[in-house]
């Protein structure tokens, strides 16, 4: 089976919520994907390069971590770097998705990748997000389909914790109804009180995926009438938010973890303040710009910090007391792109997707070093 573009937009929206994006934000579709997507590319930037990969490779779809029409753009000329590319795309009908602050903000997203990529166990969020709601589910399904129900509502995004999906509870029970009239049960007569042997499921669903839960909910489940429950938690900052502070397996010394860092980006040139000597435990990182964290990785504990487009001030306040590495905005948010291609790699390997996945990655160092 081939996907269509939705399927495909709904496979990430699962997993990095695209109503999770800033208000500030343009992810999402850039240029709206028309035909089955057999091949996807995935790409940090909409660059010249990377579409023209698409179009030698004659993918349907190339998805990227930043939007090509950012919220700075407001118009766009057609001489233009910008306009060349959207005419490419249109031309050879390839659509364009953006993830962006969908995966900046999510534990698992760009941040965690290059946590993973060092190697940082115990992730948590740096900063977390105060917007970070959400509900418990809880349904009753009868017990031949409990399945049914339980994947159909993970494929929806419910029951992700932190690095774990389809996480949920099932407890066995009897339900009890009478079928009046017009009612179509899937067992039983009208008039008659009966018995079922259900489950009461439950799964936690973020704030954003809610209607898209319950749309699954009422597709897969049997009943013609499906009794179900919501209950808004609390605001919890475990999932969404900016960053990701973990610790290492086992102490490591400053210079040993730092080549460990340029090998992991691939050579990329490292800009490095602060101590020199001494062990570090707890590393904080964060793909993209990352000044404004600095600060809080002090404050959280972490003894050495990872993320692009450091500023001078920030390294200065801080250079006697925290290792900070600055790879550079594009190298620290390369482990991303493998992130996002897995991500639909695993889609299609759970839906039987005949679906080919290939990254493309560019130079980790942006421009020339001279």
């Amino acid at each position: 089976m081939i996907p269509g573009p939705e399927e495909v937009y709904g496979a990430l929206d699962s997993r990095f919520p695209f109503d999770s994006a800033y208000d500030w934000d343009n992810s999402g579709w850039q240029v709206v994907a028309t035909r089955p997507v057999q091949r996807c590319l995935v790409a940090l930037d909409p660059t010249v390069a990377a579409v023209g990969k698409a179009v030698e490779w004659e993918a349907q779809l190339l998805l990227t971590h930043h939007p090509l029409f950012m919220p700075h753009i407001s118009s766009v000329h057609p001489e233009s770097t910008t306009g060349a590319i959207t005419r490419v795309l249109l031309t050879t009908e390839i659509g364009l998705l953006a993830s962006h602050s969908c995966a900046d903000r999510n534990i698992n997203g760009v941040s965690g990748a290059l946590a993973d990529a060092i190697g940082l166990e115990n992730h948590r969020v740096l900063a977390p997000d105060e917007q970070g709601t959400y509900f418990k589910l809880v349904t009753f399904v009868p017990d031949d389909h409990l399945e049914t129900v339980r994947t159909a509502l993970a494929a929806a995004g419910a029951g992700v914790i932190g690095n774990y999906e389809e996480c949920s509870f099932a407890l066995a029970g009897t339900g009890t109804y009478r079928p009046q009239v017009g009612a179509i049960p899937i067992q039983g007569k009208i008039g008659h009180l009966e018995e079922a042997k259900e489950y009461r499921l439950e799964m936690r669903v973020p704030a954003a995926l809610v209607g898209k839960v319950l749309k699954a909910l009422h597709r897969y489940h049997p009943y013609d009438k499906v009794a179900f429950d919501l209950f808004r938690t609390f605001v919890q900052g475990d999932d969404l938010g900016i960053g990701v502070i973990g610790s290492l397996p086992q102490p490591k010394e400053v210079s040993a973890l730092i080549a460990q860092i340029k090998e992991v980006l691939g050579g990329v040139p490292l800009q490095v303040t602060g101590p020199e000597e001494g062990m570090v435990e707890m590393v904080a990182v964060a793909g993209g710009s990352a000044a404004d964290l600095v600060p809080v990785a002090k404050a959280r504990d972490a003894q050495l910090f990872v993320g692009g487009d450091l500023k001078y001030h920030k390294l200065l306040e801080f250079s006697d007391s925290l290792v900070c590495v600055d790879p550079g905005h594009r190298a620290s948010e390369q482990p991303g792109v493998e992130r996002l291609a897995d991500v639909l790699r695993h889609a299609a390997a759970r839906n039987n997707w005949d679906l080919e996945v290939e990254t493309f990655l560019e130079d980790p160092a942006l421009g020339r070093i001279v």
